[in-house]
């Protein structure tokens, strides 16, 4: 793969990463607010305590994928400007453990938010949830996005 291709690929991808990381960060600080709140509840039940773990687990998650796709894109960029374009090699392994990463932090994220509706009065809890669709859209995209350059690269374009 070209020196361009591969730079553009890499700063594409960070680009799509740091704006989901942007839309992950406003979604958990939106949570965080009735973290409190959330704390008394879950100690006074069992499935306020299992919400609230499920949706850090989630919120971590998505945060986790969405981190190591900004590091790889950004490895990538910086290995391209100032060593060597990436293998071919290097296409088996980044491309798809990104895309696994995605993949599940979307199933995962998804299979959470699912069923939750939205909270009359509380509009942070409502900002949160809507930052999370946001971020599932996103996944797609950077999904695709390490999917074509992981073809670039197997294909040594």
């Amino acid at each position: 793969m070209s020196r361009f291709l591969s730079a553009a690929a890499a700063v594409t991808i960070s680009a799509v990463s740091l704006y989901a990381a942007q839309k992950s960060y406003i979604a958990i600080t939106n949570l965080q607010r009735y973290e409190e709140r959330s704390e008394r509840a879950a100690k006074h039940s069992e499935t306020a305590a299992r919400e609230l773990y499920r949706t850090r687990v989630t919120q971590a998650s998505s945060a986790g994928a969405i981190a190591l796709s900004l590091v790889s894109s950004l490895a990538l960029l910086f290995r391209t400007l100032f060593g060597s374009p990436p293998s071919p090699t290097s296409g088996f392994i980044m491309p798809p453990l990104n895309i696994l990463a995605i993949a599940a932090a979307y199933v995962h994220n998804r299979g959470h938010w699912k069923a939750k509706g939205k909270v009359p009065f509380v509009g942070g809890i409502n900002e949160g949830i809507e930052k999370s669709k946001e971020i599932r859209q996103l996944f797609t995209v950077l999904g695709g996005a390490w999917a074509a350059f992981g073809v670039l690269l197997w294909m040594g374009a």
